[in-house]
């Protein structure tokens, strides 16, 4: 009653009369008699429901069905073997996330706690070894080496700590250079150059010139850790510039060292099974329960070998309700780097990073001009009511020679009018008289009206209020904390109106991220938050329109953790407690602030693995992690889901498939549509699902025994997908982890290659030699290994399989065959 494959395979039918390789003969209960078919493509069915006599596909399913996946057409064969690739950075669990430009620009990102290293076609991104140094490149005492190249009020410094500090005037940027020496012998030889930026935002340049960018494109870097590989001719020169007038903070700037090209990670080894991501463009999004998100990416897909890791900020929002009780807030001082007092115990340490947003009580509006085409932009003046509510001071100082226009924008500001012009400094007040009009002012030096000098320029009226916003860069006390202001407030005065910002080491992070509707969500904490449309970085509430953010909570069950979000014809966000539909009406118009709703699709309940999605449906595993169910959008009048996703039970004929529970998954397009999840012993449960076809087939997935494969990644391919596992293998005595990648079924055919071992090595040798050449199977020392050469599988004198010892160098003596 087994059908056996060198071992590596089973099947045992579930069938009354089930015998030989003939799975799908049989007699059923009602006694007609059934032709032998071949055909496997029904899978498993549990032993507890072999009375359901009444189900056609009990003659076609099997009880055992071990390492022979079938196909949706029918047939089956021996699962192809698994290429060895490379072991996990320092043999660590690791999480693998795919990153994917388009089909044929694709890389492996490998996630553990000791770093992030990047795949590309199938090896680790590694760096070689130059000689070539920055000068103090970690600021340690004080600046030499650099070039002061700050333009006209702005400034670059050493800050104690040992950064550079790069303070802009938003017109203008503080400028550090350095050129870098490069051996003869080295030029032309790939360099890899890190940046560690401790606030950002920091523009970097690398060029054949001083200030050029002929190597790398001028970047600006947020606070993270940022590497650019490039090709040098001569020598190179790197430029660092900061325009906010904030400060700006570098760390260090080094060359990096050989080997494998690894960026710091934030997650621990226990973090990484909650790890959320979605992605545009050349950007990772990433998010983790408990973790500031973070934005992992490329610069262009021109430059694969450069990535960067830095924090997902936001300087707009998402913020909380405003204050409604009587503490008050006080910045001291309109732009840069400023202190936020509180009337009374406000602040923890764990604020800092947090936004505050401060509503002025009156409007001032400030700016030094350096040149031409310069305004006061970010700060124009609001201007509204009738009478003497309208008049505002203008006061202009300074040495300098120009023409100061006063321009006006009414009702939205972006269709500026001249108002009048000043040529000397002034100290005196403007009434537009323009009753019951909303006007906007501001102050500037047009095109072709600057000579010299730096005039200051000031707007200030008793009425209304500006917004401002200040990130929290240091804690002093529960009343007083330092913050980088980044956008400019409208007077220094208490004021009760003010917004904590949503996200904080102190309020916490989303557990969850996702591209839904052209917005980036955002989910966790009990609430939804949705970007501006087409802005992924930006929550500002005043921004009117459809377009507008999103900021809803979600009002019941367990909901401060949301375990995955999944953008199908609606989005839904898995919980403890329910699958939510997310949905505007029944129409299924855009999602906009004014048009969003939240049902319950199921009430099932989610385990903390990522759902995937197949075309308009989607796959989850149910809370108890033994179960998985697929979401499917319904129109059925008669069903209790009407007109929303509804769940199917995928495991109902065989519900301990995913015992002792499911841990990672990931979904194959390609040859057809496979379903891998990881179990928690170190097996696979796969799922072949061809809803046309009526094919839903369980079969298990396993390597060697004591060997676990602990992670799946499935990259595009044309024919078949490239399907990765990491494996953990002990090896000459030592545990050991391997990425390995699944043998196309096209290579496991016999013929002079054929690819059916685990942890499998190629090789061709030339010239001929009676022993495998030194490092081949280096990742297999000590252990018996199989050989398949010159289209045959080698055997021993009695004509069984031969095994042979893979010596410390990784060869293997005595290769013949008999």
């Amino acid at each position: 009653r087994q059908f056996r494959r060198k071992e590596a395979g089973t099947v045992r039918g579930a069938g009354a009369a089930l015998g030989g390789v003939t799975a799908g003969a049989g007699v059923n209960s009602l006694g007609d008699a059934l032709a032998p078919i071949l055909a496997f493509n029904r899978g498993r069915i549990s032993q507890k429901a072999l009375a359901r006599v009444d189900l056609q596909r009990m003659a076609f399913s099997a009880d055992e069905q071990t390492n022979l996946p079938p196909r949706v057409l029918g047939s089956m064969s021996l699962r192809p073997g698994w290429e060895h690739l490379f072991s996990t950075n320092g043999d660590a669990a690791a999480k693998y996330i795919p990153f994917i430009f388009s089909t044929t620009d694709t890389a492996l990102l490998e996630i553990t706690a000791s770093g992030v290293r990047v795949a590309i076609s199938d090896e680790i991104v590694t760096r070689v070894s130059v000689t070539s140094t920055i000068t103090n490149g970690t600021f340690d005492t004080d600046l030499t080496g650099w070039t002061d190249a700050d333009e006209t009020g702005a400034a670059s410094a050493w800050l104690t700590g040992g950064y550079l500090e790069l303070v802009g005037t938003l017109f203008d940027a503080a400028i550090r250079r350095q050129e870098v020496t490069v051996a003869l012998h080295e030029q032309g030889v790939e360099h890899g150059v890190t940046f560690d930026i401790e606030r950002g935002p920091v523009s970097i340049k690398i060029g054949s010139t001083s200030g050029g960018a002929e190597y790398v494109s001028e970047q600006e870097l947020g606070t993270g850790t940022h590497s650019f590989a490039f090709t040098p001719t001569g020598n190179f020169h790197i430029e660092l510039a900061g325009r906010a007038q904030a400060k700006s903070l570098v760390d260090s700037v080094t060359v990096d060292s050989s080997g494998d090209f690894t960026l710091p990670s934030p997650w621990g080894a226990s973090d990484l099974d909650n790890l959320r991501w979605d992605q545009s463009g050349n950007v990772l999004f990433i998010s983790c329960d408990g973790f500031q998100q973070r934005r992992l990416e490329r610069p262009t897909s021109a430059a694969p070998k450069s990535w960067g890791i830095s924090l997902y900020q936001p300087n707009d929002g998402p913020f909380r309700g405003i204050n409604t009780s009587t503490i008050k807030l006080t910045p001291s001082a309109l732009t840069g780097d400023i202190t936020l007092t509180a009337s009374r115990a406000l602040f923890e340490s764990t604020h800092v990073g947090a936004l505050f947003s401060i509503t002025s009580i009156g409007q001032k509006v400030s700016a030094a001009l350096t040149g031409e085409d310069q305004f006061t932009d970010d700060d124009s003046m609001r201007i509204i009511g009738v009478g003497n509510s309208r008049i505002f001071d203008v006061d202009i100082t300074g040495t300098w020679v120009a023409t100061i226009t006063l321009q006006r924008s009414i009702d939205e500001t972006g269709s500026w009018v001249d108002v009048t012009t000043y040529t000397t400094n002034q100290n005196t007040t403007h009434d537009d008289g323009l009753d019951n009009t909303i006007a906007f002012y501001r102050l500037g030096i047009k095109t072709g009206d600057y000579t010299s000098g730096t005039p200051t320029v000031t707007l200030e009226s008793s009425s209304g209020g500006i917004k401002g916003i200040a990130r929290v860069t240091a804690f002093t006390s529960v009343t007083s904390v330092s913050a980088a202001v980044l956008s400019n407030f409208g007077g220094t005065g208490a004021s009760r109106d003010w917004q904590e910002g949503s996200w904080s080491d102190f309020r916490g992070f989303p557990s969850a991220i996702r591209f839904y509707n052209g917005r980036l969500w955002s989910v966790g904490k009990g609430r939804f938050f949705g970007s501006i449309s087409d802005a992924f970085d930006s929550f500002d509430e005043d921004f009117e329109g459809d377009a507008g953010p999103i900021n809803r909570s979600i009002g019941q069950g367990p909901v401060d953790v949301v375990n995955w979000l999944l953008p199908l014809q609606r989005m839904i966000a898995g919980t403890a407690g329910a699958e939510i539909s997310v949905r505007s009406t029944s129409l299924d118009e855009t999602l906009t602030p004014d048009n969003f709703n939240l049902k319950d699709a199921s009430t099932q309940g989610s385990a903390t693995v990522p759902a995937v999605k197949i075309d308009s449906t989607g796959i989850f595993v149910q809370r108890g992690t033994t179960r998985v169910y697929e979401l499917t959008l319904t129109a059925s009048a008669s069903s209790a889901f009407s007109g929303d996703y509804a769940p199917t039970d995928l495991t109902d004929i065989i519900p301990e498939i995913g015992e002792p529970g499911i841990v990672r998954m990931a979904i194959q397009r390609q040859p057809d549509t496979r379903l891998h999840c990881i179990r928690s012993d170190g097996t696979v449960a796969m799922l072949v699902r061809e809803p046309a076809n009526e094919v839903l087939a369980w079969i298990d997935i396993e390597t060697r025994s004591g060997d676990s494969v602990e992670d799946v990644v499935i990259l595009p391919g044309t024919i078949e997908d490239a399907v990765y596992y990491q494996v953990k293998r002990t090896v000459n005595g030592s545990t050991v982890r391997y990425l390995e990648k699944w043998a196309l079924e096209s290579e496991t055919v016999g013929g002079t290659l054929n690819k059916q071992a685990d942890s499998f090595a190629t090789f061709t040798n030339s010239p001929a030699a009676a022993s495998v050449p030194a490092g081949t199977a280096s990742h297999l020392v000590a252990e018996s290994v199989v050989v398949w050469a010159d289209g045959l599988c080698l055997t021993d004198a009695n004509g069984d399989i031969a095994t042979f010892t893979v010596d410390g160098d990784g060869g293997i003596a005595a290769l013949t065959n008999g």
